[in-house]
């Protein structure tokens, strides 16, 4: 009995404690799902992947040189919040799981430097949408830097999606504000 009163007293608690966006900054997207990613050994197909923004709730690719929003995340790093979608098929399922990984790389002066997450991978629940499976919510990929320090860096983000028996992978220069 105790442990079921614990948890909504620390969510209380946590709502309460100031986290999150303030003075102007974005609010935080919700969070893509977890799931279990249950894939086969081989991807012999490949599918359209992009990676972009659904925060207005419908999904923007980023093209080439586009300006990329950094949020303050609850725990007070900067980060970017993408979406990802792959191309979908007549006979996929309504909702899947997919193992995407997201690797990026600075270019200019913080290239060399080695506080960065080069790369996160992460098992995500997608939703079907017309001809699309569409990310559930947002991967939250934290930098190290403060936003003055990333503010006008360009960044080359790589997106790669496997699914049961396909993958795809979709490369995209932004520079991030």
């Amino acid at each position: 009995m105790r442990s079921c009163l614990l948890l909504p007293a620390f969510s209380l608690l946590a709502s309460l404690s100031g986290c999150g966006p303030v003075d102007g900054e974005p609010s935080i997207p919700a969070e893509a799902s977890d799931c279990p990613a249950l894939l086969g050994e081989g991807f012999s197909e490949t599918r359209a992947v992009d990676i972009g923004d659904a925060s207005s709730g419908t999904f923007v690719p980023y093209v080439d040189g586009a300006g990329v929003q950094l949020i303050l995340g609850n725990q007070g790093s900067m980060m970017i919040t993408p979406w990802v979608r792959v191309e979908a098929l007549p006979g996929d399922a309504e909702e899947t799981c997919h193992v995407v990984r997201l690797a990026n790389e600075l270019e200019g002066p913080l290239a060399s430097d080695p506080e960065g997450i080069a790369a996160a991978q992460f098992n995500v629940q997608f939703i079907k949408t017309g001809s699309f499976l569409v990310s559930d919510g947002a991967l939250y990929h934290p930098f190290a830097w403060d936003r003055e320090t990333l503010e006008g860096q360009k960044l080359g983000l790589t997106v790669t999606v496997r699914g049961d028996g396909y993958e795809g992978t979709k490369s995209v220069s932004v520079v991030l504000e």
